[in-house]
């Protein structure tokens, strides 16, 4: 399929999924019509496209998604486990909790003055 079908499947911008291309996420088959070569993508990249969506819905960078991205999609666990990889996310997002909740108290406190 054309980046354009891509594009509407996955509800990405034809800028977001070129940006995956290249850093290495996606990996479309180079295709030549004619003079024109264009790039096919598969069903496979609807899913890996998924998996990078919810990554980054968890708080994973791109950068962090990559190295992880076939594991996700083949359902194997690293040697290691999921569990060091979730555990770090999990303490940097109840970070961010605490530290938005320290904000969300001094604007209700500013606001009920």
């Amino acid at each position: 399929m054309l980046i354009g079908e891509l594009a509407k499947l996955s509800g990405l911008t034809k800028a977001s999924i070129r940006h995956y291309v290249d850093l290495g996420l996606l990996k479309p088959t180079p295709k030549q019509a004619g003079q024109r070569s264009y790039q096919d993508f598969s069903e496979a990249d609807v899913e890996r496209l998924k998996w990078i969506s919810l990554g980054k819905t968890m708080g994973f960078s791109l950068k962090e998604i990559g190295p992880y991205l076939d594991l996700f999609m083949s359902g194997e666990t690293p040697e290691s486990g999921w569990g060091p990889l979730f555990g770090e996310k999990l303490v940097e997002i109840e970070q961010k909790i605490a530290e938005l909740q320290k904000v969300r108290a001094l604007l209700l406190s500013k606001v009920g003055s």
